[in-house]
């Protein structure tokens, strides 16, 4: 307990609370917009958070974090397209609401259904969260190989459609993340001439380009410039016996959302599909869902903001991003000068609290902003592209040039959006290159170390019941579906 009273400590400075509600009121408005996803807006922004202190630093990208998550649900439920891909489940009953004239009723269930799943999370985060780094504190680096290689196997299944093109993203962002000094050598790798590149490619302008300028490429690429929406939004505060009976509904939910979230690649679109189904088995009239009713809304909501805390959990005791939100996340870490892992919690613990604490005000605001601002965030949906694009362009150069004051980082960027855009056209998710990038240097590190220490025996990893564990996880992780697959008789696979 004394940690986390350590930890109050922060919020004697009001800038906390500051930065904490104008986080997640940036995450609603870019959640709120069709199209700007949660990755983006913590992409784009998080650049800016560059010489703030810390726990400053992440009470606004927590805020992000928070509001984006559950910014995508006010689209969904009024124009029936999703503004994040967490927030599809929500659709399926929020916009049939919506057409009988309740779209303030749906949003309002909504926001207090995310705002319980968030609460849920924060608590089970703050309690597992040491116990599990705890454990991982006894790691050498041969665990730590066996941990990168989980994280790395993640690129297979966050992919969209094909392994195969999940694996040659990953393998571009591990090339990526090879340039610079060599970490064992210290000899410079793939320099090209450019002594900018020597402390290697930086990774902010790399996630900033790969979401937010080939994002807003595809934007420009497509026809729509503005949606109309033809209701008022009202009656948004729901009632106290809406809420007492769907507790049992958020409250199983939200512990789906929470486990959901803590496995890596998981993430909260499959945690708020996977609730949303055992809505329906725990309904007592399912075929009702999908009709327009207040659990259908509940369900996926609650689940898809709970695994916002447990998506941290890897994250920060394991080094591992439970989804690409969090995978950006720990590059503001890294970018704070912070390595994520279970010495974060033995060296930096008051700090950790802090985080704990972000998550909670976070989720707090949402609440706040969600209850009383809907119907201004509702309007946001309207603005026409040609006036928002340009805006975000600028936010991204500016964020981009101010981490080390460099042009060379402005090329960096745009010449990964522009790569970030022609591999989204042919099929490729920008997800992988980014956990290439970030994991590729921590594998190719501790991979070295164990061999040197093993005397270049690669048994060692073998002999270690922990690591051997790992190996045989990711092995799962890989060929698992693929073998499932075959034993079901079915011979078609999503490898190519």
């Amino acid at each position: 307990m004394d940690i986390y009273l350590e930890g109050l400590k922060f919020f004697t400075n009001p800038m906390m609370f500051m930065f904490s509600g104008f986080g997640v009121l940036i995450g609603i408005i870019f959640g709120s917009l069709p199209g700007l996803t949660a990755t983006m807006t913590i992409a784009v922004f998080i650049s800016f958070t560059f010489g703030i202190d810390a726990t400053l630093s992440f009470a606004f990208l927590l805020g992000l974090y928070t509001g984006a998550v559950y910014g995508g649900s006010v689209a969904a439920i009024l124009i029936n397209i999703p503004g994040t891909p967490n927030a599809i489940a929500t659709g399926l009953d929020g916009y049939p609401l919506c057409q009988k004239g309740r779209a303030g009723e749906a949003i309002g269930i909504a926001t207090v259904s995310s705002a319980i799943g968030g609460i849920l999370s924060v608590f089970v985060l703050a309690i597992a969260a040491p116990m599990v780094a705890s454990v991982a504190l006894k790691f050498s680096a041969q665990e730590y190989v066996g941990i990168t290689l989980i994280g790395l196997s993640i690129i297979a299944i966050i992919s969209t459609g094909s392994m195969l093109k999940g694996l040659i993203g990953g393998l571009l962002g591990l090339v990526i993340g090879v340039i610079g000094m060599d970490p064992i050598t210290n000899f410079p790798r793939f320099l090209f001439g450019q002594a900018e590149l020597i402390e290697g490619v930086s990774s902010i302008p790399v996630m900033i380009g790969l979401y937010g300028i080939s994002e807003m490429l595809m934007q420009i690429s497509e026809e729509e410039h503005g949606i109309v929406i033809d209701q008022a939004v009202k009656d948004i505060i729901p009632s106290f016996s809406d809420i007492k009976r769907l507790l049992p509904t958020i409250t199983r939910s939200s512990i789906i959302g929470v486990i959901i979230g803590a496995v890596p690649a998981a993430g909260g679109s499959i945690a708020a599909l996977v609730a949303y189904g055992q809505e329906k088995r725990f309904s007592k009239n399912p075929e009702l869902l999908g009709t327009g009713v207040i659990d259908g809304i509940a369900a996926p909501e609650a689940a898809n903001n709970a695994s916002t805390g447990g998506a941290l959990m890897p994250m920060l005791t394991l080094g591992i991003p439970g989804d690409p939100m969090t995978a950006v996340l720990m590059g503001g870490l890294i970018m704070q000068g912070l390595r994520p892992g279970p010495l974060l919690f033995k060296q930096q613990m008051p700090f950790v609290s802090s985080i704990f604490l972000s998550l909670l005000l976070s989720v707090i605001f949402m609440l706040v902003f969600g209850l009383f601002g809907a119907k201004y965030f509702a309007r946001l949906i309207t603005v026409k592209k040609q006036y928002l694009i340009p805006s975000i362009m600028v936010f991204c150069l500016v964020g981009s040039y101010a981490i080390n004051n460099s042009t060379f980082d402005i090329w960096i960027l745009l010449i990964s959006g522009l790569i970030g855009f022609f591999l989204r056209k042919v099929g490729f998710s920008p997800a992988p290159i980014v956990l290439g990038l970030i994991l590729g240097p921590i594998f190719e590190d501790n991979l070295r170390r164990s061999l040197i220490l093993a005397d270049g025996q690669w048994s060692t990893f073998l002999t270690r019941p922990i690591s051997l564990f790992f190996l045989i996880l990711t092995l799962i992780l890989l060929f698992g579906p693929f073998i499932w697959n075959l034993i079901k008789g079915d011979k078609s696979t999503d490898i190519i």
